[in-house]
């Protein structure tokens, strides 16, 4: 049987929780399918930038969070091959380590009690079109019709053709583990980035434990990775035998599709957002913020569709608001990535004039994303 909704999103993660939340706020009927059942884990770094944590208190999902187990991170510090340490203080606005089976469950509570309806266990299998406009999604269960659909069910996501697929520079690929009675080594609530040798375009991490148990590993753009030539959980292991004398645990890996190029169109009736909209920050790898701003947006271009604006025009200005906000930085911090490669591979870094300028970059600040955070 054929379900009609307003809005069709598929993914119940930061992205379609996000978009979710926005609108059935605005009165409008709104199923969010996930294959998955909740709550459920997934993995991840787990770390909330201060600018990720300002949007899930906006969404409505703070109070959720602040009861769910957690780290605050003060600050982060990065550490250059020969040990030099370039900090970083957040000060009035920490960020969070926030294991994902706690995220994404406040999410989704956060989604049900604003009026929208969670379906679980509902494989997508394909997008319903009607000439070159897609009118609904083929669940396991049967078509779920709408005017507008938000794909936010990331890596692989179900708008993706074989052309559109991330490669090479659009794509990184990480690797993690959580350790038992590990911690950073410096201060325990600042987390740790390592630029080493054998981790080209990429960084080991460190990060605040939550529980006793501290999120560790490895992330490389794709490029990166084949440079190194070496399997990703041997990357790990090399990177924790040096840092922490002790082996990953249970090793878990994924792919990043970044925001490196533009990305493509999307057909008329769908949004992406989230990793399925190839949003993740190419230098950091992070993604949680990128989604949440990124389901707001396809968020707001839905409503303007629902309530008689032009589909085309409101797809035109949610790719430029989202090049705008998220992805033309992110190319920027793309660039900035292979000047900092260059400078490790020909030992510049170690230039006082050039640590200045890392100084200033990363301990200041200066080389975010966005500093953009929707307005209230």
């Amino acid at each position: 049987m054929s379900q009609r909704w307003d809005v069709v999103i598929v993914g119940a993660g930061p992205a379609g929780c996000a978009a979710g939340i926005t609108l059935a706020r605005q009165g409008l009927r709104v199923a969010v399918l996930d294959r998955a059942r909740f709550p459920r884990d997934k993995t991840c770094g787990d770390a909330l930038s201060n600018r990720a944590v300002a949007l899930l208190e906006a969404l409505g999902a703070g109070e959720h969070l602040a009861s769910a187990p957690h780290a605050v991170v003060k600050g982060a510090v990065a550490i250059l091959p020969d040990g030099a340490r370039i900090p970083r203080d957040y000060g009035a606005l920490p960020g969070r380590i926030v294991p994902r089976l706690a995220l994404d469950d406040a999410l989704r509570r956060t989604l049900e009690r604003a009026g929208a309806r969670v379906f679980e266990g509902e494989n997508v299998r394909g997008l319903l079109r009607e000439g070159d406009r897609v009118r609904g999604v083929r669940g396991a269960s049967g078509p779920w019709e709408a005017p507008v659909v938000l794909a936010a069910d990331g890596h692989g996501s179900v708008a993706w053709t074989h052309e559109s697929r991330p490669r090479g520079r659009a794509l990184a690929v990480s690797a993690t583990s959580y350790l038992q009675g590990a911690e950073p080594l410096g201060d325990p609530s600042v987390s740790e980035h390592y630029f080493e040798a054998d981790l080209p375009f990429g960084y080991g991490w460190i990060f605040p434990a939550v529980g006793g148990v501290c999120n560790v590993g490895v992330y490389l753009r794709n490029d990166g990775y084949a440079r190194a030539g070496t399997a990703l959980k041997t990357l790990l292991e090399r990177f924790l035998e040096r840092r922490l004398g002790r082996p990953p645990e249970a090793v878990r890996v994924w792919s990043l599709p970044l925001a490196s190029e533009p990305r493509p169109r999307d057909p008329d009736g769908l949004f992406s957002c989230g990793d399925a909209g190839r949003f993740i920050d190419p230098l950091t790898g992070e993604g949680i913020f990128q989604a949440l701003r990124s389901g707001e947006l396809a968020a707001e271009a839905a409503g303007a569709v629902l309530s008689g604006r032009s589909l085309r025009a409101e797809g035109l200005r949610y790719r430029l608001r989202c090049a705008r906000e998220l992805g033309l930085p992110s190319m920027a911090r793309g660039a900035l990535q292979d000047g900092l490669q260059r400078l490790l591979d020909t030992g510049l870094y170690r230039s006082p004039m050039v640590r200045r300028a890392l100084a200033w970059g990363y301990g200041g600040g200066a080389l975010e994303v966005t500093k953009t955070v929707a307005r209230r």
